[in-house]
């Protein structure tokens, strides 16, 4: 059967210091670059500023040859378009005055500049609330989690009206995309719970690890100098510093275990977004400034000799139902401990806990530090990977034969 062209629009958004959704979307545009048929014609849109570094990595490798790539205008030109986005007092009264006329100016510079291209379909690699503002372009989304709806009580999805945009970006995106991509059947089901949307609208492709954490011998110079002594004594957590992370169970496990005789420490590597100055009065409440090293935003370089010098990989977390640091973890043969949300994506490679239970964990701990334990879990890890490779790869097939079913409904102009 002959294709005729179609013009598909990859959008690349957020930043790196946004955590594992970064990486994800990456992979995803390298999973589109290499598998999708060439009557795709890809154009990457990106925000100045993010994303530049690894397109230029990219288009070392020659992935980028068959596409264009367009660093979206922090401001675009037309005067329509400054009443719309601009910041400045006159346009803010201006968009004011539209409102009370009834007109809704809540459209963005990036909506406004897709809906005014020559895409045919957009593809946006990460839950942006620009999709629903499209109202030209057919769009695919995907979906991280649902997890305002299942944890209300932590303020990051719930305060200053984050829980409501939350719901109102779901529900108009799900309903109005013609295919949203998730990582797993579980946010399939909540989806469908949540908002009335049918199984059918949705393709699986599980998360996997970063390509920049495939490297075979941490180098001691990669570690931060302030815990390059640790190696073997400490437990990792790649974190952003937010409430849901639940770094304060893992400080309360260490206290624990180390009450028990045991000299661990945990280290932090992740951006202090608001929770911070709490988890650090806790640390100095339970006495273990001296176990506890945060080392804020972490370049990807040092991630792997993190990992791979340490005890394990603790992923406290109450969000999921996945999450990336445990692929990292796996792949760098670092035994994994998880909160049990963590059960359907890592099934027997990991030892779970309560999330909610600090006695637990440190019990963990202390078995993950015997040979004997870390190495069931190391082997256990590497099968693992497989098979979740072997369905990404199902994910991805699927998304390449919908994405060809779409390109044959879509008429261009």
């Amino acid at each position: 059967m002959t294709h005729e062209s179609l013009n598909l629009t990859v959008v690349l958004s957020g930043g790196q210091k946004t955590g594992g959704g970064f990486h994800q979307a990456l992979t995803n545009l390298r999973m589109l670059l290499t598998t999708l048929p060439e009557h795709f014609v890809i154009t990457i849109v990106y925000s100045k500023g993010t994303f530049s570094r690894e397109l230029a990595e990219l288009q070392k490798q020659g992935l980028t040859s068959r596409a264009t790539v367009v660093a979206l205008p922090r401001r675009l030109s037309t005067f329509r378009d400054r009443v719309l986005t601009d910041d400045r007092r006159i346009f803010q009264l201006a968009r004011a005055l539209l409102r009370i006329s009834g007109l809704d100016v809540a459209t963005s510079v990036l909506a406004r500049f897709l809906d005014t291209s020559e895409a045919d379909l957009v593809y946006f690699t990460s839950p942006a609330p620009e999709g629903a503002q499209l109202q030209q372009k057919p769009f695919v989304w995907t979906l991280w989690d649902l997890c305002h709806r299942d944890f209300p009580e932590f303020p990051e999805v719930r305060t200053s009206g984050k829980f409501e945009a939350r719901e109102e970006i779901n529900s108009r995106a799900l309903r109005k995309a013609s295919l949203v991509v998730v990582d797993s059947q579980e946010l399939i089901d909540k989806a469908g719970l949540y908002f009335g949307v049918q199984n059918e609208k949705f393709v699986s492709i599980p998360f996997s690890p970063p390509l920049s954490r495939q490297i075979q011998t941490p180098r001691r110079e990669d570690i931060p100098p302030e815990v390059r002594d640790l190696a073997g004594r400490y437990f990792f957590y790649p974190a952003q510093l937010w409430t849901h992370k639940n770094h304060v169970r893992i400080i309360e496990a260490l206290r624990l275990a180390n009450t028990q005789g045991n000299n661990f420490h945990a280290v932090f590597a992740g951006k202090d977004h608001g929770a911070g100055q709490a988890i650090k009065r806790e640390v100095s409440a339970l006495g273990m400034e001296s176990r506890v090293h945060f080392l804020g935003y972490v370049d990807d370089v040092a991630i792997p000799a993190l990992y791979m010098n340490s005890i394990g990989l603790v992923m406290a977390s109450y969000f999921g139902p996945t999450n990336i640091p445990p692929l990292e973890a796996m792949l760098l043969d670092t035994p994994v401990i998880a909160s049990d949300i963590h059960r359907n994506q890592l099934g027997s490679a990991a030892l779970y806990f309560n999330p909610d239970d600090a006695d637990e964990l440190s019990k963990l701990m202390v078995d993950v530090s015997d040979t004997k334990v870390s190495k069931r879990l190391v082997s256990a890890g590497r099968k693992r990977l497989a098979q979740i490779d072997d369905r990404r790869e199902q994910g991805e097939r699927e998304l390449t034969q919908r994405l060809c079913a779409l390109s044959a409904r879509i008429l261009r102009p």
